[in-house]
């Protein structure tokens, strides 16, 4: 057997080497590919979890704001149902009240009729004072209580306004200008009214006066011993004078 010795320089060890690293194995290469692609799939599947826990969270919130729409709504539902319980109530009560009204209605105006009656009847017996004023005012509410665009209420506070009207002739002084017949004369005189006690003309050279008589509904002379006093009177509910005591004669029987 012949041995064959062979002699291997350094450029040839060199060279041997390169090829031997050249040439990895093949488990190796794949070890790493499947490597890098567990890492690239395990990266997506974190993007997909980091997805999934972003789109989770908008829905609780979403959950959490219908949640709390759903409460709203209940609660305004329950505060509509008792508004209209309410409303409901009040609608009874007010047609409850229109009946009434409907009755009271019809009994108030025969009511207000027959006020006018009286008040018409008490001015007729009463002195001939503010006759023309009175007058006018019976006129106006025996007109407005026939007008239907007068609601009842404003129609009732006319008599009313009349009735106090005549309670406050009772309670002042007033002098004023008018026409009187006196022992069939016409004359224009200046009447000096004190409350309901007493009613004076003064006739305008002042040189005539006189009291009403109620109970002969005639106008009765005073001496000439009162034109003074009658005459500062109606200078004094006139303010044209300061107020002061006054004797003036009062009607009674004993004055006829």
């Amino acid at each position: 057997m012949k041995h064959i010795h062979t002699v291997l320089t350094a450029p040839a060890l060199l060279c041997l080497a390169q090829v031997g690293m050249a040439q990895d194995p093949p488990d190796a290469a794949n070890a790493i590919e499947q490597q890098q692609q567990y890492q690239q799939d395990a990266q997506q599947s974190q993007q997909r979890i980091e997805a999934l826990d972003d789109e989770t969270i908008t829905m609780v919130s979403a959950y959490n704001r219908e949640l709390e729409r759903y409460e709203d709504l209940v609660t305004y539902n329950e505060n509509m149902r008792q508004l209209l319980a309410s409303q409901e109530q009040e609608k009874t009560r007010i047609n409850a009240e229109l009946t009434e009204v409907e009755v009271v209605r019809q009994e108030i105006v025969p009511l207000m009729v027959e006020m006018v009656d009286v008040l018409d009847q008490f001015i007729a017996l009463d002195q001939p004072m503010l006759e023309q004023e009175r007058s006018l005012r019976l006129q106006s509410l025996r007109s407005v209580i026939t007008r239907s665009d007068v609601d009842i209420a404003e129609k009732y506070r006319r008599v009313i306004e009349a009735y106090q009207i005549e309670a406050e002739y009772g309670q002042s002084l007033e002098a004023y200008e008018a026409p009187a017949l006196i022992n069939g004369r016409e004359l224009t005189v200046d009447y000096l009214r004190v409350g309901r006690v007493g009613l004076y003309y003064l006739s305008l050279d002042r040189q005539e006066a006189g009291i009403w008589n109620q109970q002969n509904n005639d106008w009765y002379p005073l001496p000439d011993e009162y034109l003074d006093a009658v005459d500062y009177a109606v200078r004094v509910a006139r303010e044209q004078a300061p107020p002061n005591l006054i004797e003036l004669p009062l009607w009674t029987r004993e004055t006829e």
